[in-house]
C-alpha cells in the first residue's frame, strides 16, 4: 500500500518539514535558555537578597540586645535561639572585648565588620567536612567596648533551588529536542507521502495514463492548492491532447474531399485538355480549391493560437457596446442584400476586458452564420444589455434553428448540419467562436427562439 511504504531515515532528515521543525525546536530551545537565564539570575538575586535581609535583621536585633544588657544578655539571646531549633540554618558568633568566644556555634573569625562568606572548614559540628555547597553568608558588626557579633545564614537552600531550576531546564531542553524530532519526523512522513503521491501521478501520466490525477485531502493547505493547480493543468493538457487527436482526425477526414477533387481536376486536365483555354480553366479551378484548403489551415492555426491563450496577456478594457454596434452597422447592408433583415438593440457604455479584434471576429462569425444558414425573409437581431452578473449579449433569428441534440456538436471542428453541407464554409466558424469565448471567460449557450435560434453570450 502507498501509505505503508517505509521511508529511509536520511530522506526524512533532508525534508523541508524536518528541517523547519528542527529549526523551530532549536529556536525554542535558545528562547528557553535565554528566558531561564533571566529567571535564574533574577531568582538567585532575590534569594540572596532575602538571606541578606534576614542576616541583617538578626544582627540589628543582637546589636540592640548588646546595648541593652551587654555581653551576658546578648549571649543568652543567642543560646536561646540556638536551643529553640527554630533557626536551623542560622549561625552565630559573639566575641567579647578580649576576643574570647562568648556564645555561638561558629569558630572565632577575624573581627572584620561587613559581609563575608565562610568556607565549610570554618564551621563547627555537623558541617565539619561537608561539601562546598554549604557556604555561609555572614555579616559581622563591631559592638561598643570592642566586642564583636557575627550572624550567618546557610546558602544551601538557595543552591538547592538553583539546582532544581537547572534540572528543570535540562528536562525542558530534552523534551524540546525529543518533541521537535518527533514532530519533524511526523511532518516529514506526511509531507513525503503527499510528495510521493504527486510523483506517482506524474510517473503514471508520463507512462500514458492521462486520466490520473493528484489526490487531495480537502485541507486547503499549500500541498492541496498545489495538487489542485496540477490537476487543473492536467485537465487542460488532457483536453488539448484530445482536441489535437480530434483535429488530426477531422483534418484527415475533411481535407480528403477537397484534395481528392483537386487531384481529379488536375488529372482530368492532363488527360482531357485539348487547348490552352482548357488548361487555364483547370488551373483556375485548382487554385480555387487550393485557396479553400489554405483557408481551412489558416482557420485551424488561428483557433490553435486562441486556445493556447497567447493573446490573453494583451487584454485591455474594450467598449463592448462599440463592438456590437460595429457588427450591426457592417452586416446590416449585407443581410439586406441577401434578403434578410438585421436589427440592433444595444445599451451604450458597456465595457469588458478582452481582445477587441477577437471579440469582433467572434461576433462576425455568429452573424455570418445567422445570415448564411437561414432562408430569405429571416429576421435577425443583435442585443446587448447589462445583466445581474455582467453584460449579456444575444444574436437571435426566426429561421429553422438547430435541433437540440446538435446544439453542442456545432462547436466541434468541421461539424456541419446535414442541411448546411450545400452552403459554403469549412465548419470551423463556430469552433473559433467557442475558442474566443473560452479565452474571455464568456459562457455561450444555444437556445430555441421559437422559432429559430438564440445565441446567448454571458460576459464575466
Amino acid at each position: 500500500m502507498p501509505g505503508t511504504v517505509s521511508v529511509p531515515p536520511l530522506r526524512i532528515l533532508r525534508t523541508i518539514g524536518f528541517r523547519l521543525a528542527a529549526f523551530y525546536a532549536a529556536l525554542f530551545a535558545v528562547s528557553v535558555i535565554v528566558l531561564f537565564g533571566i529567571i535564574y539570575w533574577t531568582a538567585g538575586d532575590a534569594l540572596r537578597r532575602q538571606l541578606a535581609a534576614n542576616v541583617q535583621g538578626e544582627v540589628g536585633t543582637l546589636v540592640d540586645d548588646y546595648r541593652t544588657g551587654g555581653v551576658a544578655h546578648t549571649a543568652r539571646t543567642i543560646e536561646k535561639r540556638l536551643s529553640s531549633g527554630l533557626h536551623p540554618a542560622t549561625y552565630y558568633l559573639l566575641l567579647d572585648s578580649t576576643g574570647r568566644k562568648a556564645a555561638g556555634n561558629l569558630p572565632p573569625v577575624s573581627r572584620d565588620a561587613g559581609w563575608k562568606e565562610l568556607p565549610p572548614q570554618q564551621q563547627e559540628g555537623e558541617f565539619e567536612g561537608d561539601s562546598g555547597e554549604h557556604r555561609l553568608l555572614a555579616l559581622g558588626a563591631s559592638l561598643p567596648d570592642g566586642a564583636f557579633v557575627l550572624v550567618a545564614e546557610d546558602t544551601h537552600g538557595m543552591v538547592e533551588v538553583q539546582e532544581a531550576m537547572l534540572e528543570a531546564l535540562a528536562w525542558a531542553l530534552a523534551a524540546t529536542i525529543l518533541l521537535g524530532a518527533a514532530g519533524g519526523t511526523v511532518l516529514s512522513l506526511g509531507f513525503l507521502r503527499r510528495v510521493d503521491a504527486i510523483n506517482r501521478t506524474t510517473r503514471a501520466i508520463i507512462g500514458g495514463r492521462l486520466t490520473d490525477r493528484v489526490p487531495t485531502r480537502g485541507t486547503s493547505d499549500e500541498l492541496d492548492e498545489l495538487a489542485r493547480n496540477l490537476n487543473e493543468m492536467l485537465d487542460r493538457l488532457q483536453m488539448l491532447m484530445e482536441s489535437l487527436r480530434q483535429v488530426s482526425s477531422d483534418v484527415a477526414h475533411d481535407l480528403r474531399t477537397p484534395l481528392s477533387r483537386l487531384r481529379q481536376q488536375l488529372e482530368a486536365a492532363r488527360l482531357e485538355a485539348r487547348s490552352m483555354e482548357d488548361y487555364e480553366t483547370a488551373v483556375a479551378d485548382a487554385i480555387i480549391d487550393a485557396d479553400e484548403i489554405l483557408k481551412i489551415f489558416s482557420a485551424l492555426l488561428r483557433i490553435a493560437e486562441i486556445e493556447g491563450g497567447a493573446r490573453r496577456g494583451a487584454f485591455t478594457t474594450v467598449d463592448l457596446s462599440s463592438v456590437f454596434q460595429s457588427i450591426a452597422d457592417t452586416y446590416g447592408p449585407v443581410a439586406e442584400e441577401q434578403g434578410r433583415s438585421l436589427s440592433a438593440a444595444i445599451e451604450p457604455g458597456i465595457e469588458t476586458r478582452g481582445d477587441r479584434d477577437l471579440l469582433m471576429q467572434m461576433m462576425a462569425n455568429l452573424v455570418e452564420n445567422a445570415i448564411r444558414h437561414t432562408p430569405e425573409g429571416t429576421k435577425i437581431s443583435i442585443a446587448l444589455q447589462r445583466g445581474p452578473s455582467g453584460p449579456l449579449g444575444t444574436i437571435a433569428d426566426n429561421g429553422p434553428g438547430i435541433p437540440e441534440e446538435d446544439r453542442q456538436k456545432v462547436f466541434r471542428r468541421f461539424f456541419r448540419l446535414e442541411r448546411s453541407r450545400s452552403t459554403g464554409g469549412s465548419g470551423l466558424g463556430l469552433s473559433l467562436v467557442a475558442a474566443v469565448a473560452e479565452m474571455h471567460g464568456i459562457a455561450i449557450s444555444l437556445a430555441d427562439n421559437a422559432p429559430g435560434l438564440k445565441v446567448e453570450l454571458r460576459f464575466s
